[in-house]
């Protein structure tokens, strides 16, 4: 059925316009204006009438459909495209061990490739619009109704297609075939969307695709050259106190043992903060950590110790921490760019004490509790990879380091966030305390050069 009136425009909050977006730092650009893209059709041109035309078409036919989805894909693009990642990954991480797209560090590598595409395609979008400084279709003449809260910045090009078109290449490369149909469905839904609500010219989304495709591009070009692709053919080191297959599934072959070598955004590599060997089995402080999990296995778990560990085990960790950075952003109403940063800067702190805790983990080997003492319960099963650092505790510092640098006044909510995190494995009984101190410490490193390069990435 057709709307018999155009709806009313959204009264949503307009987003700052950030018109010193195209001078901050780019992760694989080499500068915001090195893909800028040629100069948008002349106001008055036979194309600009088509175009106009063509929107005016679209609004007056119009459906309900129509408005869905310019309501879906409505505001920040980048937490759409956020949102979609973290739910193909909650989906993955239910088909774990056999399909391994989900695992822990892969998990954060794609998040990684996904928002640094994004904000690496928003900031030349703002290059861009900034050079031409041409108007959305609704702000030229009575003809055109905004059906959307318009910004300040300029309309070329769109920054909700090159987002899409970025999202969608970096996923569709990564995600199995069978998600490849919708996510470009998803990136061309985005596209018409803008143009029915007035937001954008045809030619505009045209652009942004354009740009964004050529983004993720670069990104993937470097992703095929981080090591990510490289096939483990070694095998575990003997010993009683080497990692060892782990019940219920005994998966035979760790996830991802080569992840320490994989390339880095920030630290130096993934050994850069390789933490001491840790406590020889035997010692008193051996003992003592493994006496401590053996109380909580006992009946030593309060109900909430329990459930905040099925809590922090249910997903990929690095995906509590992209939904704690949603609610913010959404709380917040950043400007797209400022967005697209935060982002990419929580993602790349969260990989990096991966590959650094990975590092650590296939340096030294250590078996799991349960190898060590079989009649250990756990609140879950553990995950097939060895024990020394805590993966959870080397990325919720970081995470938290970096929130707290981006929302000076939740630091403290974070900080506790991260607490709970490592804390978690102990009662879960996966981990031993000092595999968590490791990993805090480890994080803690990692978090400390992500907010270092923040601090001079030009952005005030």
């Amino acid at each position: 059925m057709q709307l018999a009136a155009c709806a009313e425009p959204s009264t949503a909050p307009q987003r700052p316009a950030e018109p010193r977006a195209a001078t901050w730092s780019t992760w694989v650009l080499a500068d915001a204006g090195v893909l800028r893209p040629p100069a948008p059709p002349a106001g008055g041109s036979p194309q600009v009438q088509q175009e106009l035309e063509a929107i005016v078409a679209a609004q007056a036919n119009r459906t309900a459909a129509t408005d869905s989805l310019i309501r879906t894909y409505d505001g920040d693009p980048t937490s759409l495209w956020t949102r979609e990642a973290v739910d193909l990954l909650g989906f993955y991480w239910t088909i774990l061990p056999d399909v391994r797209i989900a695992t822990p560090a892969r998990s954060a590598r794609l998040m990684t490739l996904l928002h640094v595409a994004m904000y690496d395609a928003v900031v030349a979008t703002w290059d861009a619009k900034y050079a031409y400084k041409r108007a959305a279709p609704a702000r030229t003449g009575g003809r055109v109704r905004a059906l959307v809260t318009l910004g300040d910045a300029p309309s070329y090009p769109s920054e909700h297609a090159a987002v899409a078109a970025a999202a969608a290449e970096v996923l569709i490369a990564l995600a199995l075939p069978g998600d490849t149909a919708r996510l470009r469905a998803m990136m061309h839904e985005a596209g018409q969307a803008r143009v029915a609500a007035g937001a954008a010219w045809p030619s505009d989304v045209q652009a942004g695709y354009t740009l964004g495709t050529a983004v993720a591009r670069r990104v993937l070009q470097r992703a095929a050259t981080d090591g990510a692709d490289a096939t483990w053919q070694g095998s575990p080191p003997e010993g009683a106190y080497s990692w060892k297959p782990t019940p219920p599934r005994r998966v035979a072959v760790p996830f991802d043992a080569l992840a320490g070598t994989w390339r880095t955004w920030v630290i130096a590599g993934g050994d850069a903060f390789r933490p001491p060997p840790p406590p020889l089995p035997g010692s008193p402080e051996f003992a003592a950590n493994l006496a401590e999990l053996r109380k909580f296995a006992a009946g030593g778990r309060t109900v909430t110790q329990m459930d905040r560990a099925r809590y922090w085990a249910t997903e990929a960790p690095t995906a509590r921490w992209d939904l704690y950075m949603e609610e913010e952003l959404e709380r917040r109403r950043w400007s797209v760019p400022r967005a697209a940063r935060a982002r990419a800067y929580v993602s790349i702190a969260m990989y990096d004490a991966f590959v650094a805790c990975w590092d650590g983990k296939f340096h030294y080997w250590l078996a799991r509790p349960i190898t060590i003492d079989p009649t250990l319960t756990t609140i879950f099963a553990t995950p097939p990879f060895p024990s020394y650092p805590s993966g959870h505790s080397s990325i919720s510092p970081a995470a938290a380091m970096v929130m707290g640098e981006l929302f000076p006044d939740r630091k403290r909510h974070y900080d506790d966030l991260a607490v709970e995190a490592s804390e978690s494995r102990v009662w879960a009984g996966v981990h031993y305390r000092f595999d968590i101190e490791a990993g805090e410490a480890l994080g803690t490193k990692v978090g400390e050069a992500v907010i270092a390069r923040m601090r001079s990435d030009g952005v005030r």
